[in-house]
């Protein structure tokens, strides 16, 4: 659409325009150095959470109230820095002297040294040193040079250290997450006032845990791969199925290895439960001090926490992980042999059977996994008011099915006719371009009484199958009240539950069709709430 360097949201740039969220915590540390009281801080965040963004914004804004500074390096590098911009001589002088003068310099009688990436300056054999008379010239100026350092996800470790008593100073490290919702909206809208629906939003939200780098990967791709502004809405799936197959190659690794055995095993223990876990059962979820780990997980975007509850997050990173790291019992999900020999026992060829694992593994994941789809309270008995759109379900259960693009091709129709609201996905096989089939998504209790008739209407004459998804979040069996309402003008010819315990898909029906031959419905019901 334009030229690669006017993309606003380029991934190798430290954010500018697209920097958005973190006021509270900006506010904090600018108020923090005004006063001269509690200004030590230190920030955790994980590779492209925004540190040095967050680190250049912020000097910024406290322009007017302290000198500001921001560097990162060796000592030698720091103290070049330094002495260039805070008018100092650390190296011919006293440090902690040249230190405590610098406030003086500001009309408010304030400064703040922010260091990123302090690990290169922990590296450093001086680094120790260094840090001392950085705390010394703090307390001399009792809290006028205010001090900021920013580092990754083992920042703790390396403060907490013996050899670094920096962090017994600073009391608390402020742990950088994911955006919220609104701020993920800014983030992907506002550089060049998009118009991204926000059933899309809510699908990028949830699918990066709001990570404000991967956010930008699939913004970046997508805009380049549009003709017009208003084209980019439409790239987004492509955009996204190419993303993660960088960030399974590089990105992915890292994170696994930075948060180390015990974070790993944390978060193992977070995907497996199928809710929030609240703080009073932390310790006996997932073992002794647990705080330091779900940190760690929340600043990689793993974990999503409010102060009561946590909650597993970034549902890329878990696919890439159960790929990668399957436990024993894992390897193969319950139900699948049985998923297997009930297919097989049906007659379906390779296409449908493709289709119809791809559609079980998402609406497994949906159920197990919920994270941002029911972010919200369970509804009542009939009441799915607060539920996303269907095509937030929709954009996930494409992804899922782009997953194996290898043996087929999916493309939403929602996003390729948006005017007319529909959320259908159309999937054809690669080996065979003239098997088809298309899948239906509707949330419970909208507009779904005639979805099966729907369904039918879109296909094909040469279709052999089709698929509806009807996700509730109500605390019911949804089975006999989808029967009851869901068949309104097209009664199967005959139901056909799955064997023994064999949840997804509920069950197919066979349906007539004027003029084609009878066409196999699965029936795939995502209940979130349970029975």
């Amino acid at each position: 659409m334009a030229n690669s360097r006017d993309n606003p949201y380029r991934t190798d740039l430290v954010a500018d325009v697209t920097f958005v969220g973190r006021e509270r915590l900006m506010n904090e540390i600018i108020e923090s150095v005004r006063d001269g009281r509690n200004s030590l801080h230190a920030v955790m965040g994980g590779r492209g959470m925004g540190k040095s963004s967050f680190a250049q914004q912020l000097s910024r804004l406290i322009g007017c109230d302290a000198l500001s500074l921001v560097a990162s390096g060796t000592v030698q590098q720091l103290t070049a820095k330094i002495d260039e911009v805070f008018k100092t001589n650390l190296t011919a002088g006293d440090p902690v002297q040249e230190l405590a003068n610098v406030p003086a310099r500001h009309p408010s009688g304030s400064a703040l040294l922010i260091i990123d990436e302090i690990e290169k300056t922990l590296g450093d054999p001086q680094g120790r040193h260094f840090l001392d008379n950085l705390r010394d010239a703090y307390e001399r100026t009792r809290g006028r040079l205010g001090v900021l350092v920013l580092g990754g996800t083992r920042v703790r470790d390396l403060l907490l250290a013996e050899w670094s008593p920096f962090l017994r100073i600073v009391g608390l490290i402020h742990v950088l997450t994911g955006l919220e919702r609104d701020e993920a909206a800014a983030l992907i809208r506002a550089p060049l006032s998009l118009d991204i629906p926000d059933d899309v939003v809510d699908a990028l939200w949830a699918e990066t845990a709001g990570h404000p780098w991967l956010i930008q990967m699939f913004m970046e791709d997508a805009v380049r791969r549009a003709a017009s502004l208003s084209d980019v809405f439409r790239h987004l799936p492509a955009a996204v199925r190419a993303s993660e197959g960088k960030l399974s190659a590089i990105a992915f690794p890292m994170w696994w290895e930075n948060i180390q055995e015990r974070g790993q095993a944390v978060y193992r223990r977070l995907v497996a439960e199928p809710a929030a876990v609240l703080r009073e059962d932390w310790v006996a979820c997932f073992g002794n001090d647990p705080r330091p780990w779900l940190d760690v997980l929340a600043s990689t975007g793993l974990a999503a926490m409010n102060g009561e509850r946590v909650l597993a997050r970034g549902s890329m990173f878990r696919r890439w992980m159960e790929g990668n790291y399957p436990t024993a019992d894992a390897r193969r999900r319950p139900g699948d042999d049985r998923l297997d020999r009930w297919l097989a026992d049906v007659g379906v060829d390779e296409f449908e059977q493709l289709v119809v694992r791809a559609l079980a593994a998402w609406a497994r994941a949906t159920v197990e996994f919920p994270a941002a789809a029911v972010r919200n309270d369970i509804g009542a008995a009939s009441d799915n008011s607060s539920l996303q759109p269907e095509a937030f379900f929709q954009m996930h259960a494409l992804i899922a099915l782009l997953q194996h693009e290898r043996d087929l091709t999916a493309e939403p129709e929602a996003l390729s006719v948006r005017a007319q609201g529909r959320s259908d996905i159309k999937v054809r096989s690669r080996g065979d371009t003239t098997r088809r089939t298309c899948v239906e998504v509707k949330i419970f209790g909208r507009k779904d009484q005639t979805v099966v008739q729907q369904v039918i209407g879109y296909s094909a004459p040469g279709d052999t199958f089709a698929a509806v998804i009807s996700v509730d979040r109500c605390r019911r069996p949804l089975g006999p009240v989808y029967k009851e309402r869901c068949f309104a003008g097209a009664v199967p010819m005959g139901w056909h539950d799955p064997p023994g315990e064999v949840l997804q898909p509920c069950f197919f029906t066979v349906q007539a069709r004027e003029g084609a031959g009878p066409l196999r419905v699965w029936h795939f019901l995502v209940q979130l709430g349970g029975a």
